[in-house]
């Protein structure tokens, strides 16, 4: 996938959103970083912070923080919708 079809399939999948255009930047500004940074690529980058969302979802639910986990529960969302757009 070219850096153009990337950040564009990211952006029809979760452009408009702060978090999400958030992920379309970090997408143009590391592509072709794979060789730099333990070797990840954007699609590795999602799935880290994937597992990062939904430990973090369970951490405020579990201290009775909803708000907190509503947050969470959106972002993994946007995350899920990104992931999707790239395979």
């Amino acid at each position: 996938m070219t850096k153009d079809q990337l950040v564009n399939a990211l952006k029809e999948a979760v452009g408009g959103t702060p978090y999400g255009d958030m992920l379309v930047d970090e997408a143009a500004e590391t592509y072709g970083d794979k060789d730099k940074k333990y070797g990840q690529d954007m699609k590795d980058r999602l799935d880290d912070r994937l597992g990062i969302l939904k430990a973090y979802e369970r951490i405020h639910k579990d201290a009775g923080q909803e708000a907190k986990a509503t947050t969470e529960a959106e972002k993994i969302a946007i995350v899920e919708k990104a992931l999707a757009a790239l395979k």
